[in-house]
């Protein structure tokens, strides 16, 4: 029976490594859409503005607020990956954990 706890540990640990790198993944291919979304609806946006009214480029404007969206997203993503908030969260459930364990 000794011999199984190692193999049950290691397994947990590659399901967990499993479940992260699909949730990396997940949020890269998530990034890729929500970018190229963005290029398209701009690339519209501004073939309206050009096509109505060649003056004032008002579609600057959205380009501007929603690039700022994609920008912290492409951060969230592939600079902090994910880390800030949910690594407190995740050590903040492990110190929990092992509260919880040592009480009984």
């Amino acid at each position: 029976m000794g011999k199984e706890e190692p193999k049950k540990e290691d397994s947990k640990k590659e399901d967990t490594k499993y479940e992260a790198a699909k949730k990396i993944a997940k949020d890269k291919v998530g990034f890729i859409r929500h970018f190229i979304i963005y290029i398209f609806v701009m690339i519209v946006l501004a073939m309206i503005n050009n096509v109505t009214y060649r003056g004032y480029q008002w579609w600057l404007w959205p380009a501007l607020g929603w690039g700022i969206g994609v920008f912290i997203n492409f951060l969230t993503v592939y600079v902090f990956k994910g880390g800030g908030l949910k690594k407190l969260e995740g050590d903040l459930v492990k110190k929990e954990m092992e509260r919880l364990k040592n009480e009984k």
